[in-house]
């Protein structure tokens, strides 16, 4: 008899994953999915993004790689650019959602 209520359904998402090693794209495509489970649209493909930052290179100085990647700091700029510009778009109720009104035949 539960629900399975999804409050956060219809809500904008962009989604940035950063590693120095292994593991980014799994994680981006884990998350990315457990997002749009519960509900929340996808901003676009440039609202996705996983990245190595200072790839093999100590942890401990991975800071001083990130200030040096000019690149990756306006990557993760426009995945918040389209974020803003879903958000505007969803409140102007011009994005497009074609499965908006498709029902769910399981609950979970």
């Amino acid at each position: 008899g539960w629900p399975y209520p999804k409050h956060l359904a219809g809500r904008v998402f962009g989604i940035v994953v950063h590693g120095d090693v292994a593991g980014i794209e799994e994680t981006r495509y884990a998350l990315t999915d457990w997002l749009e489970w519960m509900g929340l649209v996808e901003a676009g493909p440039k609202s996705r993004l996983d990245r190595f930052i200072g790839y093999y290179r100590p942890y401990a100085t991975s800071h001083e790689e990130l200030d040096r990647d000019t690149a990756v700091q306006e990557e993760v700029r426009n995945v918040a650019r389209a974020v803003a510009n879903a958000v505007a778009q969803l409140r102007a109720g011009k994005l497009s959602r074609p499965d908006a009104g498709l029902g769910r035949p399981r609950a979970k």
